[in-house]
């Protein structure tokens, strides 16, 4: 490559030799790539002003982006500039109305906290580009308007000319006047000006030249004379000077064609090709005024915008008008990312705001969006590109090996072995592995200095030294774990600009989480409505809130003051309740509340406030009407696209970004967890959805419900008491991704929590895409590393340039079936309650999966929640049991519904609505041949029960449940036990309540149960069935009067000697005396001589034959 100094240029580009900016650029036959090019062209400016600066075409008015490559076959011969284009106004501090700025440094002990912006090579080359920007007019006489500010204009030229001379006086050593004697102040003004000067008349200019000498003799006496400026201060008091001439000096303007400002973050066009004409795109056709756009960028002000409005006289005459307001549209730290089609360009902020601008080429653009992306490193995070068409050749290597960039050292890790790699703070070819070692890069190579071994990467070179020893002198060091640069990591890398800048004062933007700050709402303006489902230790309704109607700004605030509702209305809200039996995490809950309500973002669910109702703690919510992302997926799969999954995915992102910025972990990110707001499956329409609440922070949960979590949780949130960062957040949205991607589903989802553990213990990795590009992109969220998991600027960048390349998303594998035999709590949708029991409760409710109302009924059995460990063993055993029972006359078992990480397992059984036979006999009256098929189907249930080895133990009027008018079902299988084989009975031990008027006289006596036991309980059932299951017929209130009156532990002793007695309860009125003396075997006292259940099977059968043919002889009712 060869540079020649510009043959036209000022004369200082042939004097300073270091300081060239204006090269010509011969090619050979070969590409070359910008970042080259400036390594060229930068010999004395240090890497880390070096980013400052940029190649600039004055023919086409554009800067190159930094990965820009030249061909020489397109262009043979260019004229470029390198220039400081990166410029922060007041960096001198020499301005009092205006910010300061400075480089950040963590252990400054300057004043302001910083260190200067500029080094001295960098500063001398700014002070060459700003007298040469002054000379060609940067600010033009003509923009002077009225006598008195051209009188000021030509006075500050002067002053600006003597600052030129003084500084060459200070630098050759001789004075002012001897410098303004060889060199002419027309050459150090404006040219406009030095052209106004020239067609004055004769007498004017020796005035002017007067005027001028003593400026230049009064500086030289009362300032350079006296010591007080030396070069440096010159150079500060110019560029100081130029500011004030020149308001726009650092900024750039650009004319764009469309301008449109959005509050969907682009997702609902994804570019501006498919947007209507708004805010100026104008039709070809209109003779009327044009309106355009004007964007400019600057330093300390970011990006602002305001209307142009261009006059059409004729074809060849336009004449723009511009408004003097410019509007602010944001700072470079609020940037979430970028995206870049043509000439077309999307800003996307973290509040999901987007401008839309169309420039006038795809050069233009990418100048534009380098611009962006540069001041975003300088100002935001050193480390991060916002999107792939301007990306640094220089950051990307960093990033892919973990580079940090020149920056000073600061105390990192205080583990053994820890190191990090940087770039030379002096040499843009060299990176330095802390502490003192050199790594060398030539070309596309690596290698450590005094090793002659080479490396494709630094990381392949870095892991290649975790077998060795470095020496360093006399110390030794052991390079285990590298440290990763942190997104937005402070370091002077980071330009601080005082009272402006968020991004490196993180307690400027932290959320205050140390008390509690949620809008409080009274009881009376909710409603609760329909139960939808469990969420973690939380019941969630829908309902209603009473809120104040209307649009906002027509609100009355002294309607409020004078309780006037007329103007209130309700809204749908969801309302979450914790459960009453964990009021021990009452504060967690609360902190939830407390941090959502005080986030806003368009893809985060909006909380309302709490309401303390009682006992209850409720969070209020707004209701996202299409519900959980999961449910919607599987739903919607046949309609689904890739597009709308990615744009999906890019919401949820956006979210998680913005908290990323408030330095704020979710902690439960997954698809159940994000609601569908819009449906976008009709033409012309996209999906909108929601981030809902976290619920219970992840410390709060026991170890079992976070394994439960997996693979949802990060690996490091699942140990007890570990604590987690920001990147828990980042595995996640990795696991959801694929979850979007598999439609809903994961392969996890129906592990045991062993299962889970093992897979984490593994390190093992989750089925991934087909497409390779995505499957790699997920693969970066799901590493078991932190550290090295993207923050979600990256992950918003990156997904963005999937969605351009479409690829397809569809699994490798096919996913197993769900096991439908596992019921998730969030689907069940209570109706009432059914019955309760001293240790246990039943519950109607509707099992949903899809969401969509279509569901099927169900009867869930829970123990209460006092019961103890022992219940607890007894109730798994029982769900054992009826796993294993399949008949026509058992209850059907349908699965489990486990919560809290398995500790609370529901039984889920089918719904019978006609409820218990005894409240079903109470209601309906029963003739004896209807009355036997129900005794017989019992009987048939039971032969079945004891073929199987088990024993109910409760066998009651209350436990056999009524399917319809013919069919009845045994349940309650809760004191069910098993009699191996070779054993008669079964011995109970333990203590609780017992149905005791029910139980055979052994069971009282010994606690000996066996199948005869059984037989027992039927004989009392088959009771009840004749008596109707009139309560005043009931075995207990019999028995009673038989014993009269007696208490407690008495009741039992009683009743042994009563049924020793051979007293028996009564035979119904009007029984037939076959079924009577049916009851009497199965009351007999020899559990060898009753009946079995097949024998009683055959002799209710021949019993009810006979009544069958008489279908009109029914049992007298029950005398009142």
């Amino acid at each position: 490559l060869n540079f020649e100094s510009h043959s036209k240029g000022s004369e200082y580009l042939c004097k300073y030799v270091f300081f060239f900016h204006l090269f010509y650029i011969t090619f050979a036959k070969m590409s070359k790539n910008l970042f080259s090019l400036c390594h060229y062209g930068v010999l004395c400016i240090t890497p880390l002003c070096h980013v400052l600066f940029s190649l600039y075409d004055p023919e086409s008015h554009c800067w190159y982006s930094p990965n820009h490559f030249f061909n020489s076959e397109e262009q043979t011969r260019l004229t470029l500039h390198y220039r400081m284009r990166f410029y922060f106004r007041n960096w001198h501090g020499l301005s009092e109305k205006e910010p300061s700025v400075v480089r950040y440094a963590p252990r400054s002990g300057t004043e302001h906290g910083g260190s200067p912006l500029l080094d001295i090579t960098s500063l001398e080359y700014l002070f060459c580009q700003a007298k040469f920007d002054f000379v060609n007019d940067v600010t033009p006489m003509e923009d002077a308007q009225g006598k008195e500010e051209l009188s000021r204009f030509k006075n500050e030229s002067l002053g600006m000319a003597v600052l030129h001379l003084s500084h060459q006086a200070l630098r050759s050593g001789c004075t002012l006047q001897e410098v303004a004697k060889s060199v002419s102040f027309l050459r150090c003004i404006p040219r406009s000006f030095a052209k106004l000067i020239a067609r004055d008349n004769f007498l004017t200019k020796i005035r002017i030249r007067r005027v001028f000498a003593d400026f230049v003799r009064t500086f030289q006496e009362h300032t350079v004379d006296v010591g007080r400026l030396g070069s440096q201060e010159v150079m500060y008091k110019y560029l100081s000077t130029l500011e004030h001439l020149a308001p726009r000096f650092g900024t750039e303007t650009f004319l764009a064609a469309h301008l449109e400002l959005r509050k969907d973050g682009g997702d609902g066009s994804g570019s501006y090709l498919n947007t209507s004409r708004a805010h100026g795109a104008s039709d070809p056709e209109n003779v009327g005024p044009q309106v355009m756009h004007e964007v400019m960028v600057s330093g300390t002000k970011g990006i602002q915008w305001r209307k142009m409005t261009v006059q059409k006289q004729s074809p060849l005459q336009q004449e723009p008008t511009s408004s003097d307001t410019w509007t602010s549209f944001c700072d470079f730290p609020e940037i979430s990312h970028i995206t870049i089609t043509g000439a077309n360009v999307s800003i996307i902020k973290q509040d999901n705001f987007s401008m839309e601008v169309q420039m006038n080429s795809s050069l233009e653009a990418l100048s534009f969006v380098s611009l962006l992306d540069g001041y975003f490193r300088l100002t935001a995070d050193a480390h991060h590109y916002l999107c792939h068409e301007v990306a640094p050749p220089r950051v990307v290597l960093s990033a892919t090996n973990g580079l940090h960039g020149p920056m000073k050292l600061r105390k990192e890790a205080v583990e053994e072995g820890a190191f990090l790699v940087r770039w030379s703070k002096l040499y843009i070819w060299m990176h330095v592995c802390v502490f003192q070692f050199r790594i060398l890069h030539s070309g596309s190579v690596f290698a450590l200095e005094g090793w002659d071994r080479e490396f494709s990467s630094v990381k392949e070179l870095t892991d290649s030294l975790k077998a060795f020893v470095l020496k360093s002198g006399t110390d030794n060091f052991t390079v285990k774990k590298c440290c990763l640069p942190r997104p937005a990591e402070l370091s002077n890398l980071l330009v601080m600009r005082q009272g402006v800048d968020q991004c490196v004062q993180p307690d400027s933007v932290a959320l205050c989480l140390t008390q509690l700050k949620f809008h409080q709402i009274k009881d009376k303006e909710i409603t609760q409505e329909q139960h939808l489902g469990r969420g973690t230790r939380t019941n969630i309704y829908s309902g209603r809130l009473l809120v104040w109607g209307g649009a906002e700004e027509d609100e009355d605030e002294e309607d409020k003051w004078n309780n006037n509702l007329t103007d209130r209305k309700k809204i749908r809200v969801v309302l979450k309740i914790l459960d009453q039996s964990h009021k021990d995490i009452a504060l967690a809950f609360f902190e939830t509340a407390s941090l959502m309500s005080q986030v806003s973002h368009s893809h985060l669910v909006f909380v309302h406030g709490v309401s303390v109702k009682g006992p209850e703690n409720i969070m209020v919510e707004e209701f996202v009407e299409f519900g959980p992302l999961d449910v919607f997926l599987r739903r919607e799969r046949a309609l689904v696209t890739p597009q709308w999954k990615f744009t999906v995915a890019k919401q949820l992102a956006s979210a998680l970004s913005y908290l990323e910025t408030k330095q704020l972990v979710h902690g439960n990110v997954c698809g159940k967890n994000i609601l569908v707001a819009r449906r976008g499956l009709e033409e012309g329409t996209f999906p909108f959805v929601k981030l809902s609440d976290p619920g219970i922070a992840l410390n709060v949960l026991s170890r079992e419900e976070r394994v439960e979590r997996i693979p949802w949780i990060a690996p490091e949130c699942v140990p007890s008491g570990a604590p987690f960062g920001r990147a828990a957040d980042q595995w996640s949205f990795g696991a959801t991704l694929l979850e979007i991607c598999n439609n809903g589903d994961l392969p996890m989802s129906g592990s045991t929590l062993t299962e889970k553990e093992r897979f984490y213990e593994t390190r093992s990795r989750l089925t991934e895409p087909s497409s390779q590009e995505l499957a790699s992109f997920i693969s970066m969220c799901l590493t078991y590393e932190p550290r090295e998991r993207p923050s979600f600027r990256t992950v918003l960048r990156e997904l963005t340039e999937l969605q351009i390349k479409n690829p397809d998303i569809s699994p490798l594998e096919s996913l197993p079936d769900a096991d439908p035999n596992v019921f998730l709590k969030r689907y069940l949708k209570k109706i009432r309650d059914l019955g309760e029991g001293h240790f246990g409760k039943v519950m109607l409710y509707v099992y949903d999966p899809a969401n969509d109302g279509t569901g099927d009924y169900v009867a869930v059995k829970a123990l209460k929640h006092e019961g103890g460990s022992h219940l607890h063993e007894g109730w798994m055993k029982e769900i054992e049991i009826l796993k294993s029972l399949y008949h026509s006359n058992i209850v059907k078992y349908k699965g489990c519904c486990s919560e809290l990480g398995g500790q609370t397992v529901q039984l889920i059984m089918e719904f019978l609505p006609l409820g218990s036979l005894r409240e079903y006999l109470a209601k309906h009256r029963l003739g004896v041949a209807h009355s036997l098929l129900f005794a017989q189907q019992i009987c048939q249930g039971m032969d079945y029960l004891h073929s199987k080895r088990y024993i109910h133990r409760d066998l009651a009027a209350r436990n056999v449940l009524v399917e319809n008018e013919h069919l009845v079902k045994i349940g309650d299988f809760g004191l069910t036990k098993y009699i191996p084989e070779g054993d008669v009975y079964y011995r109970v031990r333990e203590d609780g309540d017992s149905p005791v008027y029910w139980y055979a006289i052994e069971c009282l006596k010994e606690s000996k149960f066996s199948f005869s036991s059984d037989i027992w309980s039927f004989g009392v059932t088959l009771y009840e069935v004749l008596t109707h299951g009139d309560h005043r017929q009931s075995p207990p209130v019999k028995f009673t009067q038989m014993m009269g009156n007696v208490h407690g532990q008495m009741t039992v002793m009683v009743l042994i000697k009563l049924l020793e007695k051979h007293n028996r309860l009564p035979c119904p009125r009007d029984c037939p005396s076959e079924v009577h003396m049916l009851m009497q075997h199965c009351w007999d006292f020899d559990p060898a001589r009753r009946p079995s259940f097949k024998s009683l099977i055959e002799s209710i059968g021949a019993i009810r034959k006979t009544y069958e043919r008489q279908p009109n002889m029914r049992l007298a009712q029950i005398s009142q």
